[in-house]
């Protein structure tokens, strides 16, 4: 499965997933920054990746073949942690089977299914 990392994730988490063995695209990599989020809906309900983004918004999205991770790392933890807490989260992902297609990784790199609060 490939993995695409939307605009706000630090090239170099492109750079450790590719020395990794992964497929990984990278929104500003492929020219695309600023993309209305709809394309890249669409990109993803016709090919299955792995996308992982800062914006809530592709929780709602009606998935059929990808899978989101939303980050909700704090941006003031140093690079080097929340690049290694993604790397945690993607690992988490590829060690098994889920059925669950949304995720959210928070500052202790854990990958948690997402799951709809009602209130």
């Amino acid at each position: 499965m490939k993995i695409l990392l939307d605009e706000n994730f630090p090239l170099a988490l492109v750079r450790k997933l590719r020395e990794e063995g992964r497929e990984v695209e990278h929104i500003i990599l492929l020219g695309l920054r600023g993309l209305p989020d709809i394309d890249i809906v669409e990109r993803l309900t016709a090919e299955e990746i792995l996308f992982l983004t800062h914006d809530e918004d592709f929780l709602d999205v009606p998935l059929t073949r990808s899978v989101v991770i939303l980050s909700r790392v704090s941006q003031t933890l140093p690079l080097r942690i929340r690049l290694d807490l993604w790397l945690q989260a993607i690992r988490a992902y590829f060690s098994r089977q889920w059925s669950e297609r949304r995720f959210e990784v928070h500052d202790d790199g854990k990958l948690l299914p997402w799951t709809v609060i009602e209130g």
